[in-house]
């Protein structure tokens, strides 16, 4: 993979985990806590997984996007 598509890769995984948080917090809001519970373990593990097989691949293939990641976060509050 190139860098491009690494950062790409980052941006999906990022995008996808920022909406799966936002659902949570609607959950939340909407359903009993036990069911809210159930919901929010399984969004969770798939936060996760998102993060092991798009984010951690790309950054072990390319260590310095670390960096990136943390400036843009710091200017624009996410990664874009």
């Amino acid at each position: 993979m190139d860098i491009d598509l690494a950062r790409e890769m980052i941006r999906v995984a990022f995008a996808t985990s920022r909406e799966l948080q936002d659902l949570m917090a609607l959950l939340k809001r909407q359903l009993d806590a036990e069911e809210y519970k159930e919901h929010s373990l399984a969004i969770a593990a798939a936060i996760a997984e998102i993060g092991d097989a798009l984010t951690d691949k790309a950054l072990a293939a390319y260590p310095e996007l670390e960096k990136e990641i943390e400036a843009k976060l710091a200017k624009y509050g996410r990664y874009i």
